[in-house]
Order: C-alpha cells, then structure tokens, then sequence
C-alpha cells in the first residue's frame, strides 16, 4: 500500500512538473506567436541650417521599415557638443515637439520639411555649410543607429518653417 501512494504521488509530481514546463516555455515562446521584429534602413540624410532661427537646423531622412514589426524613432542626438536635439512635426503650419515618430511595418515614413523633422538647436558659432558630423537616431525596438550628416545651407523654398 505505502508503495502505490508512493509511486501515485511521483507521477502526480513529474506530471505537475511536465505541465509547469509546457507552460513556462509557452510563456517564453510568446504562447505559439513570435514577435513581429522590425528590419530599419535609412536614406538620403541631411541637415540644412535654418536661415530664420540663428544656431539651429533641421535633419531630413527617409526611414524604411521592411520588416513584419512597427517600430517608433523615440529620440535624436549629434556629436556635436551642447547642441539640444528634438522630434518635431508640423500641425497646423506651426512646428510642434513630439514624443516620438511611429515607423509602421512595410512602410516609408519619410523626414522632411514642412512636416516630421529632427531640430537641432543651441548649434556653435562655426557650424556652416560642408560640416559633416554623426546623428545617433534611437528605435524603440531597433536600437541605435548611426547617420553620417553633411550640413547645408537651406534654400529660401524651405525657409517657412514657423515656429
């Protein structure tokens, strides 16, 4: 009698074992879904110095999104010493600060003017046209990722950029 209680209460343990792990690794596995994981690429910088605002400029790009998951550009930051950095849109003809910029899956969000930006401010004196300098752009899933920018002089088609 003791044997029999003895070998119940074993498999009672390995089964109540086996289900914790099915279930453990379910959890891990995301429960039979895997994560749709964004695939980021980045064309054509460039940053054009502002010919209304003094020590700042804006940086366009285009973002791609080949893969299967959305990702968000949560924040900007440059090489270049105590230049402030910002995500910006334009609502309404005015340029509004955001939060962040949603890349959604299979798609292009492009970065230009009149619309969503990176703005640079605070820039140093010496910073003109032909300076070339890094922009670390954060991705919420993708990590960071690092743009070589050559700065130019914004022509007077953009220069209605309101504040």
């Amino acid at each position: 009698m003791i044997q029999m209680s003895k070998v119940k209460n074993y498999s009672i343990a390995v089964l109540f074992l086996l289900l914790a792990f099915l279930s453990l690794s379910g959890i891990a596995k995301g429960m039979g879904t895997t994560p749709e994981t964004p695939l980021i690429r980045i064309e054509g910088p460039e940053a054009l110095l502002s010919p209304v605002i003094m020590g700042s400029g804006s940086v366009f790009m285009k973002i791609m999104n080949d893969g299967k998951g959305d990702d968000n550009l949560t924040g900007v930051e440059v090489n270049i010493a105590g230049v402030l950095t910002e995500l910006h849109d334009v609502k309404d003809g005015k340029m509004v600060r955001i939060e962040k910029i949603h890349i959604p899956a299979k798609t292009t969000v492009e970065l230009k003017p009149k619309s969503l930006h990176i703005m640079m401010f605070k820039m140093p004196e010496d910073m003109k046209e032909g300076n070339e300098f890094t922009v670390f752009i954060k991705f919420e899933k993708s990590g960071i990722r690092e743009v070589k920018v050559r700065l130019a002089r914004r022509a007077d088609t953009h220069s209605n950029h309101h504040h």
